[in-house]
């Protein structure tokens, strides 16, 4: 059973207090030298001279969950231009999704690689895109309010990016590729080494992983190579937010252009041989 917040009963969470191991959510953290406390322990603190997370989030700013607010609008808004496939009656493919879809012929023959992000955006239909968002605003909320919306942000963006090459590189040239869980198994991957980075119960976080990649091997009509890039990606990018120092922006960020760039030439190479 997934843990709820000791103050908030209705949010779901995979933190707890280092204290009284109380699970907490974003809006509950306080940042301390090792992982978070609750207000409680918070407050019998000496006050926090701090104003980040111990990986360099800005922690007031960021409990607010900006950046995955707008990820989810911007998936809404996808959504419904797609014309709200399985919910409305029509079906899953319309212009808007045939521009911005994973296509891999065309990405090879027009050099489309903004596919490969655009993607993510993009869902088949109305289970798909609630059980994306909502594993969205669970996971997402709880690394904003650690990392921070910069880090966050490129965390979401690798590893959709991630995915989706790694679909395209192993794919035939007419795969077709559409959600944001290729990003969402990069949240896991970075969630779980960060957890074991703070010495916070990864436990949970495992067992949500383990029954995700169950599903995705249990059913044919989903990428399953979408989603095991964007989990090695986010393990990846995981490594870096947690064992190099927040204090070394310029080396972190380094890394993690290093990442987008070793996939962007990947996709090239494999346009090459469609083309």
């Amino acid at each position: 059973m997934i843990p709820h917040c000791y103050r908030h009963p209705d949010r779901e969470t995979y933190v707890s207090c280092q204290r009284c191991g109380r699970p907490i959510c974003p809006d509950c953290m306080r940042p301390a030298a090792v992982g978070f406390h609750c207000p409680e322990e918070g407050d019998r603190s000496t006050p926090q001279r701090r104003t980040r997370t111990t990986l360099g989030g800005p922690a007031q700013v960021a409990r607010q969950g900006l950046v995955t607010q707008i990820l989810i609008g911007l998936c809404v808004a996808a959504y419904i231009l797609q014309g709200a496939p399985g919910l409305t009656g029509r079906g899953t493919f319309n212009r808007f999704t045939g521009d911005f879809a994973m296509i891999g012929i065309r990405i090879a023959a027009d050099d489309q690689y903004y596919r490969l992000l655009t993607a993510a955006f993009l869902h088949a239909g109305v289970l798909h895109i609630l059980f994306n968002m909502y594993a969205l605003y669970l996971l997402g909320f709880q690394l904003e309010a650690i990392l921070g919306r910069a880090r966050y942000l490129a965390l979401f963006v690798a590893g959709a990016l991630g995915g989706n090459t790694l679909s395209y590189v192993l794919g035939d040239g007419f795969t077709v590729s559409v959600g944001a869980s290729t990003a969402i198994f990069a949240f896991f991957a970075a969630y779980y080494i960060i957890a074991r980075r703070l010495r916070v119960d990864s436990r949970q976080i495992l067992i949500v992983l383990g029954i995700n990649l169950a599903i995705t091997f249990s059913f044919s009509n989903i990428d399953k190579w979408g989603h095991l890039g964007g989990l090695a990606v986010g393990a990846i990018i995981g490594l870096i937010y947690a064992y190099v120092p927040p204090r070394r922006v310029l080396l972190q960020a380094g890394g993690v252009a290093a990442v987008l760039a070793l996939l962007f030439a990947a996709a090239i190479i494999k346009s090459s041989t469609l083309v």
